[in-house]
């Protein structure tokens, strides 16, 4: 049965160190693991349970944000309450028109900035069963991708802040 796990922050230095690590790729193997299913379970069930003291809920949640440093994010497909999982996601930039957004992190509890984000990209990644899958994102979903995919490679949204 799936539980919700504890999401780092940086208010706890060590919890930031990690946060600001980069994570590992996941094997194919790994992936085909019982206990790695379980995790994304897990994962899963932290980002549709989460809120935060502001009354926000998330959009994505990177497995870095519960203490696993492997390059796995999940993010909310826009128009349903259903997340998905990427896993040793790579962009690709269709052109290089940005759009200035603000963003919020529940690792950075109470805090918000404008952030620019590329508008489209292609993702190309491996789905839970370790099939690879690519899709194209525009817009807010593009952020999230962008947003999360940070997570893996150890930066925050307030490193790329715009003031």
């Amino acid at each position: 049965m799936a539980k919700i796990l504890k999401i780092l922050t940086i208010k706890d230095s060590e919890e930031e160190k990690l946060l600001r690590r980069k994570s590992a790729d996941v094997s194919k193997e790994e992936i085909k693991s019982k206990e790695f299913q379980d995790f994304l379970d897990d994962l899963i069930l932290t980002a549709e349970q989460v809120l935060t003291d502001e009354g926000y809920t998330a959009a994505g949640l990177a497995a870095v944000q519960v203490g696993v440093s492997k390059r796995i994010f999940c993010i909310l497909e826009e128009g349903s309450n259903k997340f998905w999982i990427m896993i040793n996601p790579q962009i690709k930039i269709f052109n290089k028109t940005q759009v200035l957004g603000v963003e919020g992190c529940l690792s950075v509890p109470n805090r918000e900035g404008r952030v620019s984000r590329y508008k489209k990209i292609k993702v190309k990644y491996l789905n839970r069963d370790g099939n690879i899958e690519k899709k194209i994102f525009t817009n807010q979903e593009a952020r999230e991708v962008q947003h999360e995919y940070d997570h893996t490679e150890g930066i925050l949204f307030i490193d790329k802040i715009i003031d």
